[in-house]
Order: C-alpha cells, then structure tokens, then sequence
C-alpha cells in the first residue's frame, strides 16, 4: 500500500487544517499522498482521480465516511476515516493518532471489513429513471408539512402490507445504528449481508422493524391523494419521487470495505458509544 487519496470534508475547516500536516506525515514515511479538494455541493471529485489509489483516506466523520463510500462505488478502495465528528462508527483514527495509523500502515497491521451496501431503483412507468446506493440506509420519506403516506410493501414478490407511514426506511447491518435505531429498529452486527426494514411513525400499533436476508429483494408503492415524497441516500443524496412510483431495493452488488487495525472492533466502539449517551 503506497499511494493515498486525502479526502478532506471541504465543510469542516479543521478538516481543510489537518490536510496539509497530514499529507506530509505519511509523505515522509514513504506514502504517495494526493489531496482531492471538491467544492462543497459538488456531489462526485473527477473519476481520475481514484486511478491507482491503494487507500481513500477521510478527514471528517461519518457523514465524511457515507458520502465517500457513494463517490467511490463501485471502486472497492479501501476506506480509513480520521474522526473529526461525533458518532465515529465508521472512522478509525482519531486525529491524535495519525503518526501510531501511519507507523501500522508501514507495518502492515490492519485488516479490512467488507460492509454491505444498499440499492434502490426508481421506476415510472415501468422504466428505471433512476438508480441509488447507500453505505448506510435508503430512506422514502414524506417532504415536510405532507400528509402521511401508505406505503404498499412487497417482500420477493409477495405482498406483505401497506404501511400508513411517514415513510420507509430500508437499512444495512452497518446502518442499522443509524436513522433506523431512532425509529425502533435493531442494532446488527454490521457484518452481516442483511437488510433492516423499518417504517417512519407508522400509524398502526402492528408495525415492527423487520430483518431480511440479504438476498432479500424489497419493493415499495406510496400512494397519497396531496403528499409529496423523497427518496435518500445516507440523508445526502436526494430525488424527489411522484405518486405511483415504484422503488425496488435490495443489497448492492458491491461493498464498501473500510480498513480497521488490529486492536479495532465494532463492538469496543458501540459499548464506548452507550456509555458515553451518544445513542
């Protein structure tokens, strides 16, 4: 492993800070290190520059993180996330210990996750018109101030039930400590290919998170008469959807792998999490 893509969170300035120190510490251990620099809102860097990338480096949190894994699907570049949020389930330095992460790369002492991803795609009119991944969730929502929805929700092709919701979230094992924990959904060991599906404030005392094979292919209708919906990668990528729409979900085809050292393990990091009241 030798040469490094820099992607500073061009949002947070001690990210843009610690760039700079940070391209110079690994270059003088032997490193090849380029900063990709994006201008915030721009949703992709230029494709070239992942050419020959051995590790994605990213200064930020595990926004940073979710936003990377999408601009870089479907390369399967390792991903190492210095922390510089709050969570941190998916970084694994912390800024004071660049010069110990750097000293492990030398030497070898890491190992890497393969975390499942998720797919949507969006058909009107019996035509795919677009296509989502997420590292963490896919999210159908109703837009603010909307009536709420009913969600008609297929499991491989067979009918399950219409959720009257306000909304549909469909989530990875790594997702699952995110937007579905807060809408009652289980926390899952993010190495397992399965998929969380939880529904938003359903208005029924019978709806409950389920949890699917990864195999598992999802299909969703929401109908409403005034309501206006969204569909969401990670909460970052948006695209408004129109009644009858039809979204299929399932795991993606390819995983984001994030690189871990040896004395890592989610479960340290979920047990610091809930002591610490952060979730």
């Amino acid at each position: 492993m030798k040469k490094i893509l820099l992607l500073p969170n061009p949002l947070k300035p001690a990210a843009l800070e610690l760039a700079d120190p940070v391209q110079k510490l690994f270059a003088r251990n032997g490193f090849q290190v380029n900063v990709e620099l994006s201008e915030p809102g721009l949703a992709l860097p230029q494709a070239d520059c992942f050419d020959g990338i051995d590790l994605v480096m990213v200064l930020g949190g595990d926004g940073s993180m979710l936003n990377a894994a999408r601009r870089i699907y479907p390369r399967q570049i390792p991903l190492l996330g210095v922390n510089l949020g709050h969570l941190g389930f998916l970084t694994r330095v912390e800024s004071n210990r660049l010069e110990e992460a750097c000293e492990h790369l030398q030497k070898g002492l890491y190992d890497y996750e393969e975390r499942t991803m998720v797919e949507a795609v969006i058909l009107r009119e019996n035509q795919a018109v677009h296509r989502l991944v997420g590292l963490n969730d896919l999210v159908l929502a109703k837009n603010s101030f909307a009536r709420l929805l009913r969600i008609e929700t297929w499991i491989d092709d067979e009918y399950f039930t219409t959720y009257p919701a306000d909304g549909l979230i469909v989530a990875s094992a790594t997702g699952s400590t995110a937007y579905s924990l807060s809408a009652g959904g289980p926390i899952l060991d993010p190495r397992l290919a399965a998929l969380v599906v939880a529904p938003i404030c359903a208005h029924s005392l019978y709806a409950r998170p389920l949890v699917l094979s990864g195999e598992a292919r999802v299909k969703a209708v929401f109908h409403a008469d005034y309501a206006e919906a969204s569909l969401s990668a990670d909460g970052q990528a948006t695209i408004v959807l129109q009644a009858g729409d039809v979204i299929e979900f399932g795991k993606a085809p390819y995983v984001t792998k994030l690189l871990r050292f040896n004395d890592q393990g989610f479960f340290d990091v979920l047990k610091t999490r809930l002591k610490e009241g952060r979730i």
